[in-house]
């Protein structure tokens, strides 16, 4: 038989070659036992002169299992994602599976294409940063429905039984606030999403916590709704620092928000840490550019992912319901940059 020069090789080109079934082929590449070892071994080794590669899709179809995992991420301009995908990566191939990585770019609609990818690859598991938008629960839903185990990571998603790993949202804002009060601030400003995923309401609920215990006023002036992007919380920094509002710190959710506020504050002819405190997740390689100082939480990302690939894996691997599993909480601490 003659392969044609760019054509890749099937297990029936392999099959007609070696004068066997498909069926033969396949068995002897996963070493049945009821295949003799002699052809097992003629089979491995035509099928690696030859430059064999198996078909992952099809296999995975006969074999219901494809070792593949899908890990879907909101941004990689974040050095927190990054740090976890290379602690999931890393863990995957330990333990013998590929990975998928797919962004959704916080976008509901390329969520739900990504997550129908995954479907129609025929995924193991997912490690889902979710968007938690309300118009994609239908899919979240499906596709554990499909058999697809999902583990969600940084991000839970209220209302579903799928494990999480996390860090402890609200201790962790509630202790970077307290970090500013202690250096003599009173007028901190959470600047943020506060409402929609959990993560923005624990690290809301640990910024009011914070100011409560030590008889700070809540102060809504204070509050300061940002999209998760550069553009927007510049921009409403700008405009805020232009008001009689006074400010002497903020907490922000994340990376790229305190990035924004940051140079809006800098632009404006203000001082940090002097005059505004910074105070921010993820301790993020993104806010050093400012080149000023700031306390930020340390999510420990590397084992955050690590921590998610081996839950996922135990669920997909024990075959039980998620009943059967716990959350993790990985440790965090506040650290000064």
């Amino acid at each position: 038989m003659i392969i044609k020069p760019g054509k890749k090789l099937t297990l029936k080109d392999l099959a007609h070659i070696l004068s066997v079934t498909p069926a033969t082929v396949s068995k002897a590449l996963r070493d049945s036992s009821d295949i003799s070892l002699n052809m097992r071994e003629k089979v491995k080794a035509k099928a690696k002169e030859l430059g064999y590669r198996p078909n992952l899709l099809a296999r995975s179809l006969i074999n219901n299992q494809s070792k593949i995992l899908g890990i879907l991420i909101p941004d990689l301009r974040i050095s927190f994602f990054s740090e976890v995908v290379r602690g999931m990566y890393e863990e995957a191939n330990r333990k013998g599976y590929e990975t998928i990585l797919l962004i959704h770019d916080e976008n509901k609609v390329i969520e739900r294409k990504k997550l129908e990818f995954l479907s129609d690859v025929h995924a193991d598991g997912i490690l889902l940063n979710a968007t938690g938008h309300k118009s994609n629960y239908d899919i979240y839903r499906k596709l554990g429905e499909e058999g697809i185990k999902i583990v969600c990571w940084d991000r839970k998603l209220e209302g579903l039984d799928y494990k999480s790993v996390t860090i402890d949202d609200k201790k962790a804002s509630y202790e970077l606030t307290i970090k500013m009060i202690k250096q003599g601030r009173r007028r901190i400003l959470f600047l943020g999403p506060n409402t929609g995923i959990p993560v923005a309401k624990d690290r809301f609920e640990g910024y009011k916590l914070a100011l409560n215990e030590n008889k700070i006023a809540f102060d809504p002036d204070l509050i300061v709704h940002s999209f998760r992007n550069f553009s927007d919380s510049y921009n409403k920094m700008l405009s805020i620092l232009k008001t009689k509002i006074k400010i002497d710190g903020i907490i922000s959710i994340g990376g790229l928000i305190t990035y924004g506020a940051g140079k809006a504050i800098l632009e404006s002819n203000h001082t940090v840490p002097k005059d505004i405190m910074l105070g921010e997740f993820g301790d993020n390689d993104i806010v050093s550019r400012l080149g000023v100082p700031f306390f930020t939480v340390n999510q420990n990302p590397y084992i955050m992912g690590k921590s998610s690939v081996d839950l996922l894996i135990r669920i997909i691997e024990q075959q039980g319901t998620h009943d059967n599993f716990n959350d993790i909480i990985v440790d965090s601490e506040i650290m000064k940059r």
